[in-house]
């Protein structure tokens, strides 16, 4: 996992933001994107599983074990 990036998205998604939006924001979602996923997976990055999972999903960072909202 590249910590750079990891940080960067752990900060755009401190405020609720679309995941593509918020993927772009940090660099080419070709390197983002499995970061951001993996970030989720750890629950440090939420949204909302109830729902399908696409580019629109409202990402923001969790609560909790991992999280770090702020």
């Amino acid at each position: 996992m590249d910590e750079a990036v990891a940080a960067r998205l752990r900060e755009v998604f401190a405020q609720p933001l679309a995941l593509m939006d918020g993927a772009e924001l940090v660099g080419d979602p070709t390197a983002t994107l499995p970061v951001l996923f993996h970030l989720m997976w750890r629950h440090e990055l939420e949204a909302d599983l109830s729902l399908v999972l696409s580019d629109r999903s409202i990402v923001k960072t969790a609560v909790g074990a991992g999280g770090r909202r702020g």
